[in-house]
């Protein structure tokens, strides 16, 4: 069986499996490298859960600086952010994303976060989803770059 990737566009993939050919966007393709990962734990024995592959794709957004990391804050809708953040329960971008939405809209948000009930994984899912579908439409279009710890500048 032959399988492969191939980037055709800036946000576009195409994967060849055997004879059959599928478009996907950044997004699927990162989710379904997650995917193809937990059926690598699932054959060993693990368990794994559909949010949690959408909680990996969250916590790319620390791989961001602060500067990039504002610019995305800025052009999400808070009501995602803050279903994103209850959902995941990572501290560490938590603190991150509070650090870098402002004093006033952290304190909104933490603040939100102690009285809202735990989002369903589809509402979850969805908020990650829109989140992470932006950051790759910000960095397609050259406005955030992803810190790379290989990079090196001369």
């Amino acid at each position: 069986m032959k399988l492969g990737i191939k980037k055709l566009h800036e946000n576009e993939w195409q994967l060849h499996i055997d004879s059959a050919f599928v478009r996907v966007d950044r997004y699927s393709l990162e989710l379904l490298q997650i995917v193809l990962g937990d059926l690598l734990e699932m054959d060993l024995g693990q368990s794994t859960s559909v949010i949690a592959g959408h909680e990996k794709l969250a916590s790319k957004l620390l791989d961001l600086d602060s500067t990039n990391l504002q610019l995305i804050l800025r052009s999400i809708d808070n009501k995602d952010l803050l279903k994103m953040m209850v959902a995941v329960n990572n501290t560490k971008l938590t603190e991150q994303i509070l650090e870098n939405v402002g004093g006033i809209m952290s304190q909104q948000l933490e603040s939100d976060a102690r009285s809202i009930s735990i989002p369903s994984d589809e509402e979850a899912i969805e908020s990650i989803k829109k989140i992470v579908e932006k950051m790759y439409e910000l960095e397609a279009l050259g406005k955030i770059e992803f810190k790379s710890y290989e990079s090196r500048f001369i």
